[in-house]
């Protein structure tokens, strides 16, 4: 016998968030800009690679600049 209380839901996330909160997916619209193609105009998701771009520009720079003036 099963119990008649327990209900399966599916459950996603933003991966972009720096926040993992489970929202079901029968809540979501359909128009939502983070879904399939249209992931790239998803804030988040800008957000996200605006950060990855900026630490990878600093790490740049911080090579390009010789040892000696790094005090290494």
């Amino acid at each position: 016998m099963t119990c008649p209380y327990l209900t399966e839901i599916t459950m996603v996330f933003c991966q972009a968030s720096p926040v993992r909160k489970l929202i079901p997916s029968d809540r979501i619209s359909t128009a939502s800009s983070c879904e399939a193609d249209g992931y790239r105009g998803c804030a988040l998701y800008r957000e996200a690679l605006g950060r990855a771009l900026h630490n990878i520009e600093e790490h740049e720079e911080e090579k390009s600049i010789p040892a000696f003036e790094r005090g290494a």
